[in-house]
């Protein structure tokens, strides 16, 4: 009784991995703009947050929780282009490239 469980338990495992790995390739070519009220600078008002990047890419059709994404740099607060990673599952996780573009 036991091993069975053990052995399905292993077989959903694999499948979510199968899934978070195509997943991962197919964010990793994905580039999502995000939108920020900006300075003349080049400054945005406020930071860009995990948040604004989880939204834009559930709009874009990944569904992903705030909590599973980390941004690279400290704090986004000007234009630009940046990375952040996205886990998908226990050890699969994907960079994806984000654009902060003025409103």
């Amino acid at each position: 009784m036991h091993a069975e469980i053990m052995k399905q338990r292993s077989f959903k495992e694999e499948k979510l991995r199968k899934e978070a790995t195509a997943n991962a390739e197919k964010l990793s070519a994905v580039t999502i703009k995000i939108g920020a009220k900006a300075g003349e600078n080049g400054k945005i008002f406020g930071s860009v947050t995990t948040i604004q990047v989880a939204e834009a890419l559930n709009k874009a059709g990944y569904p992903v929780e705030r909590k599973n994404i980390e941004i690279s740099e400290e704090s986004i607060k000007a234009l630009g282009t940046y990375t952040a990673k996205v886990r998908l599952f226990k050890d699969v996780s994907a960079s994806i490239s984000f654009e902060v573009v003025a409103e």
